[in-house]
């Protein structure tokens, strides 16, 4: 498991309790690779995970580095602000879909911590863009293989896109399944205005289709946000 944190003590220690328990009877590694958080989050996730520090916060790199750091022949990507339901034998789903022919990557159902209209659409067209269209994002918990991984190329030092980048070359090499078990993701870049960042979003991903840079994108994403 590789996870990229960055201020991210409000929740990582209770995922990092989670896949601890997750991953009893299975040989498996828990990697954090953290941005430079202000917060506790390194001290949090050093109870749990070998944890790396780099410079400066880039979610592409950050997940780059982690997998140089990693040995496992499978490779589960999570995000800080996730959690899961520790009730789930997750681990063997996803080794029994990996094993699968002609599958060459895959990733869990997403859910929202918040409920709602609006949260229970957006992950109903998540997981619809992940199983038909082979795009998956970063808090949908993507796995692979290690081999699969590298004929992809890999992460790339992109602070935005970086997730998109890969799925859609996974996405060449083979199908993509979509595990029953849920993932629940933070309502946090909605809560204060859940459509109009959702339609902000879909213009980023239209940008980014028609060629601007992920640095460009990330730029603009961070001058909303600030």
């Amino acid at each position: 498991m590789i996870i990229p944190t960055l201020n991210e003590a409000a929740g990582i220690g209770n995922l990092l309790k989670t896949v601890t328990r997750l991953a009893v009877g299975y040989a498996s590694e828990i990697i954090v690779v953290d941005g430079g958080s202000q917060d506790k989050t390194v001290a949090i996730a050093q109870k749990y995970a070998k944890v790396y520090t780099l410079s400066q916060a880039n979610r592409g790199a950050q997940l780059a580095y982690g997998v140089t750091k990693s040995q496992g022949d499978i490779l589960w990507f999570l995000h800080g602000d996730s959690q899961l339901n520790g009730q789930q034998a997750i681990f063997a789903d996803i080794m029994a879909v990996l094993s699968q022919p002609r599958v060459s990557a895959g990733c869990l159902t997403l859910r929202f911590t918040e409920k709602g209209f609006f949260y229970r659409y957006l992950a109903i067209t998540s997981n619809w863009r992940a199983k038909y269209l082979g795009l998956i994002f970063g808090d949908q918990g993507l796995f692979t293989t290690r081999q699969n991984y590298q004929r992809a190329g890999g992460f790339l030092a992109e602070p935005l896109m970086e997730d998109w980048l890969l799925s859609r070359q996974l996405h060449r090499l083979g199908k993509f399944k979509l595990i029953s078990a849920p993932i629940y993701t933070s309502n946090r870049r909605f809560a204060a205005h859940p459509w109009r960042t959702h339609l902000a979003m879909h213009r980023l991903q239209l940008l980014f289709i028609l060629g601007t840079s992920p640095k460009d994108l990330a730029k603009r994403y961070n001058r909303r946000h600030n």
